[in-house]
């Protein structure tokens, strides 16, 4: 058995709360791998070493394309890179990339989905319009060309590829039943699914959609609104970027949602002259509705937020990733399967909480094994005790193992980089544990480094929220 994919979510490069990211003390993205992310790299190749080298896949939000301007995010994708596949020395990974957009990056999705129109256009056809979504299994054909043109940065890659896929895609294995399918989990969160809610309430419609086409094409438009490329607006970008700490305020997350309300009627009312207060039905106005969609998601999904750092799943949120892998995800395998597989594993991220289990949902013989990415950034000051990062493993016979990296320290101490499965009888996990075991050595300096810089960053974290807080002080005196 040997491990065929390694999937990585939420590193969120260009990010200066990012661990991953490589900064100066100026604040300038700096030249080369951080120490956090060589510490990494050297752990993965000592722990692969006498493999064949696996297929990164990069699970959404590998890139802060939401917070970040897209030169910081390309010179840190240029610092992994460097750290995966080092100018003369072995890579780590094969060639071929498959990146998965989430809600940070979808702005790559739309990307993808505009040369692919193009392409056809070349060719000759004319599409009846975009492709809202791609294909779960098989190798994705469209290219995610900002990143293949970051990849042309290092002469000695040529003949890498980045293939996209949205916003899933998956394994499968007819002999055994086996099917793993990976998703960024965004659409598990209610907060993007605004559209859908919105479209329910003016057409008295069930709120969640049947498919993957109808979820991405009524709510693909919210998320390029609410994130894709905000780090590129200038101060409304800038603003953006205190979501997370908005989350973690009711004050602050009720004016977050008042903000985004106002901006989007103003916008109606001065670029297509819709009057804001006109009826829709029962007496409801536009207003109404937009400010009610806007705190049903930013405003409640900040609530979720705030009260859900103790634990990994809430009971919205497992009804919600029921219906995702119970209704869209099942319609889907069986129009690419023509049957359910026997058994099936999910891994997604988003959620910043990494986590393995299993689940039962209506319509597959098994419990499907549920496998959570974290991430690599920090939400608040420090982490919380969920809060973390893993690293999913998958076989050539599709098990799955879950690479655990990091979670809140523990009265000062790091958990060791170990491996656990779903609760299920895995192979791959005792295999992986005896990798991991023999790598113990440079896992061992990877924690030590992840915890300094946890260390560091909470620090940071604590003198800006003080500097912030005797600002306002001096401000209301």
């Amino acid at each position: 058995m040997s491990i065929r994919h390694v999937i990585l979510s939420d590193l969120h490069l260009g990010a200066r709360d990012s661990l991953l990211t490589h900064v100066h003390g100026n604040g300038a993205i700096a030249d080369g791998p951080s120490e956090v992310l060589a510490a990494f790299a050297n752990g993965l190749r000592e722990t692969l070493a006498g493999q064949a080298k696996p297929q990164l896949v990069l699970l959404g939000d590998a890139l802060d394309l939401g917070l970040s301007p897209f030169g910081d995010v390309s010179r840190s994708f240029l610092q992994l890179l460097d750290a995966f596949y080092p100018v003369g020395g072995p890579d780590l990974f094969d060639r071929e990339i498959i990146y998965i957009a989430g809600n940070h990056d979808h702005h790559l999705w739309r990307m993808a989905q505009d040369h692919g129109f193009i392409s056809a256009l070349q060719n000759g056809a004319i599409p009846g319009d975009l492709d809202a979504v791609t294909n779960i299994f098989g190798t994705p054909s469209l290219h995610c060309r900002l990143v293949e043109s970051l990849i042309a940065h290092r002469p000695h890659l040529q003949g890498a590829s980045v293939r996209m896929a949205y916003p899933n895609w998956g394994l499968s294995d007819s002999a055994s039943g086996r099917a793993v399918v990976m998703h960024h989990g965004h659409y598990l969160d209610g907060m993007y699914r605004a559209l859908s809610n919105m479209r329910a309430f003016l057409g008295d419609s069930e709120p969640l959609p049947g498919t993957m086409r109808q979820l991405e094409q009524e709510n693909g438009p919210w998320i390029d609104f609410l994130w894709s490329d905000l780090g590129s607006a200038g101060d409304i970008g800038s603003e953006a970027g205190s979501l997370y700490e908005a989350m973690l305020s009711a004050g602050a997350s009720h004016d977050l949602a008042e903000s985004i309300a106002r901006r989007i009627t103003g916008g109606l009312h001065a670029k297509l002259g819709i009057n804001p207060a006109m009826p829709l039905k029962y007496g409801v106005t536009l207003d109404n509705m937009i400010r009610a969609a806007v705190d049903l998601t930013a405003g409640r999904a900040a609530e979720r937020q705030r009260y859900g750092y103790g634990q990994v799943l809430g009971e919205a949120e497992i009804d919600d990733l029921c219906w995702y892998l119970g209704t869209p995800l099942a319609r889907e395998l069986q129009n690419e399967l023509a049957a359910m597989p026997r058994e099936l594993s999910f891994i997604f991220g988003h959620t910043h909480k990494p986590f393995q289990d299993e689940l039962l949902v209506d319509g597959y013989e098994v419990p499907v094994g549920i496998f959570n990415t974290g991430g690599w950034v920090l939400d608040e000051p420090t982490l919380m005790p969920v809060q973390g990062c893993a690293a999913m493993l998958v076989s050539d016979e599709l098990e799955v193992a879950s690479l655990r990296l990091f979670n809140d320290p523990t009265d000062g101490e790091m958990v060791p980089v170990h491996v656990e499965g779903s609760g299920r009888l895995n192979c791959l996990a005792a295999t992986a544990a005896e990798a991991v075991e023999r790598a113990s050595t440079h896992w061992a300096d990877f924690s030590r480094i992840v915890h300094a810089r946890i260390v560091e960053e909470a620090d940071k974290r604590v003198r800006q929220m003080l500097d912030r807080s005797n600002t306002e002080r001096r401000e209301a005196a």
